[in-house]
């Protein structure tokens, strides 16, 4: 490999950097979007002058048995500086690894060129050097990346924590396979994964958030064949919503997924009854799809609850690799419709026994019309049940849980609210207003809500403040601007 380090790809080329690059890359180390996710690159004038005048010093001593270079990316025909590329070692990583590193200008992504860069640089590197394996490292909210390492053929081996606290997908490119094309999510058919389960803490809802979102997004994108209006299971209400997982959490059995002792998927249970349990959730990371992860879990979810002996689930009508799934693992279609499927697995103990239900519980059961007065139901629990058209009157419903439900045009007449909270509340996807009339909300507030469209009229409104500025002092503005 000559010291001229000039490699030329389809749109772009990479070449030396050299010190008249200095006012463009610092241009380049001021972009948001490359020092967030890079916040070594967040230099001063001085240390970035320094620096490359370290990387330009390097060149004359490349050693082709231990690699450390990175180039400047120029887009040709502009001839501008938009990025850079380099392998090199990493001290987070192990002393035989070499990482490939890239970044790209904002004004210059989602064209292909940081992956044709990526390509041209490994290829001519296995190709000039001893080099026979390069890494990456990708941060796990960091799906761009990602994308440019799978893209060039990098296989996904596992999720790691490194020395500064973050959590990476680790990544390997072969000289071998490095002309490999895109692997794709749920194509690599590396070794299995071993995963454990831990009861989820309300800390892990943000990571559990992310990777449910990329899970779902990822299931949107292969099935849902452009649809905007989705069924529930393919596209679950509120699946990117923080504040969800945080109520699974604290009121469900939610179980994060692990990998190496990152969290790489979520699995959370609905217990129905003393021996029947319905699987709500499971997802794993798309980068972590197809390596056994799946059935392991469930597997390792039934000996979690061993007396659970009647488990049930729902998945979409239209993702047929899950049907296929589901039955491997011994469950049964109970019925199917084009929106959800529905299966039930019944676990026998060798006693011919399956699902013992207690006398407390009604569980798959008839009730319909039926009446209940003058009845004790305290610290009852009902889930998942079809009450549309019930009727609940003259009842004392004191520190009662009413979440996950589906209000559609119910209507609250003459109810005590005092100290209620509604927290997480929407308007379904038809998006129907709500109505107030003859309310005493005197004292209430309303914080972090989407209050846009709201109409007021009639109402005693003295004493209301709005982002802490009184109502009567907004009046006195409104009426001035008008004068």
């Amino acid at each position: 490999m000559n010291h001229g380090f000039t490699i030329v790809a389809n749109s772009v080329m990479l070449r030396p950097f050299t010190l008249q690059d200095r006012a463009a890359l610092t241009t380049l180390t001021h972009q948001p979007e490359i020092t967030d996710l890079l916040p070594d690159w967040k230099m001063t004038e001085e240390q970035l002058s320094e620096f490359l005048q370290f990387v330009v010093g390097r060149y004359e001593q490349f050693d082709p048995q231990d690699v450390r270079i990175m180039l400047a990316v120029i887009h040709q025909e502009s001839q501008r500086l938009i990025g850079w590329c380099g392998v090199f070692p990493n001290d987070m990583l192990d002393s035989s690894d070499h990482e490939v590193a890239y970044a790209i200008s904002r004004d210059h992504r989602n064209k292909g060129y940081i992956t044709e860069a990526v390509r041209a640089l490994t290829t001519y590197l296995f190709e000039h050097t001893s080099l026979n394996r390069i890494v990456g490292i990708v941060k796990t909210y960091n799906p761009a990346s990602r994308k440019v390492l799978e893209h060039t053929g990098f296989q996904y081996v596992n999720r790691r924590r490194l020395s500064d606290g973050e959590v990476y997908d680790y990544f390997e490119l072969n000289s071998t396979d490095s002309d490999g094309e895109a692997t794709g999510y749920g194509q690599n058919k590396s070794k299995p994964l071993s995963i454990n389960l831990r009861r989820a803490e309300q800390e892990d809802a943000v990571v559990l958030t992310e990777i449910c979102t990329r899970a779902f997004d990822h299931v949107m994108h292969v099935w849902a064949n452009g649809e905007q209006k989705l069924d529930s299971n393919l596209c679950p209400p509120g699946y990117n919503a923080v504040r969800l997982h945080e109520y699974v959490i604290r009121e469900w059995d939610y179980y994060v997924v692990e990998a190496d002792g990152c969290a790489i998927g979520g699995v959370s249970i609905n217990v129905l009854g003393h021996g029947i349990a319905r699987l709500d959730k499971i997802y794993i990371d798309p980068v972590c799809q197809g390596r056994g992860v799946g059935s392991q879990v469930i597997r390792q979810i039934e000996t979690v609850f061993p007396h659970i002996l009647h488990w049930r689930l729902e998945t979409s009508g239209r993702q047929t690799s899950n049907h296929h799934f589901y039955e491997k693992l011994g469950y049964v279609r109970m019925y199917a419709s084009e929106s959800e499927y529905g299966y039930e697995k019944k676990i026998d103990t060798g006693s011919g026994q399956h699902d013992p239900i207690q006398e407390h519980e009604h569980v798959q059961a008839n009730l319909d019309s039926m009446w209940y007065s003058s009845s004790t139901m305290r610290n009852s629990r009902i889930t998942d049940c079809n009450m549309s058209g019930s009727k609940l009157t003259n009842l004392n419903m004191t520190e009662m849980l009413l979440a996950d439900l589906r209000l559609t045009n119910t209507k609250f007449e003459f109810c005590g609210l005092d100290g209620a909270q509604f927290q997480d509340t929407h308007l379904g996807t038809d998006r129907v207003p709500m109505q107030w009339r003859h309310c005493d909300l005197g004292g209430s507030r309303f914080v972090d809500c989407d209050l846009s469209g709201v109409e007021l009229a009639a109402c005693q409104v003295s004493g209301m403040k709005i982002n802490g500025i009184p109502l009567e002092k907004l009046m006195e503005a409104y009426e001035l601007s008008k004068a």
